[in-house]
């Protein structure tokens, strides 16, 4: 069965360290004068994932991260698993905002990277 989902095709493969999103909110105009306006949420997270479609996914953080909450990369690995998206996820349990340097040398990042490809 063929993958239906839509790829962005400007990367192979996303891989966010120790990341966050922004929480977008709009206000718009009520539809009669009884409502002047409407703030409307969007889940940032769900948004994000659908807009990453295909493309797959490695997120790493760290449990002790003080700079960015760990919550901030697993919101988002769930929203990409909502979405059946291709994502991987790996927390490091004693480690603080540096988290990079240990993702940077884990031994399957390369190839995990080098194994996929830009979708047209």
């Amino acid at each position: 069965m063929q993958d239906r989902r839509q790829s962005s095709g400007e990367f192979a493969a996303y891989v966010p360290i120790c990341g966050a999103l922004a929480t977008a909110v709009t206000k718009m105009k009520g539809p009669d004068s009884s409502v002047s306006s409407v703030t409307i949420e969007l889940d940032p997270y769900a948004e994000t994932a659908k807009a990453i479609g295909a493309t797959p996914v490695w997120i790493f953080h760290a449990a002790i991260d003080k700079s960015v909450p760990v919550e901030e990369s697993c919101k988002m690995a769930l929203a990409l698993q909502a979405v059946k998206a291709n994502v991987r996820y790996t927390e490091y349990p004693d480690m603080g905002h540096e988290s990079w340097d240990k993702a940077y040398a884990e031994p399957e990042l390369v190839p995990w990277l080098l194994s996929h490809e830009v979708q047209h």
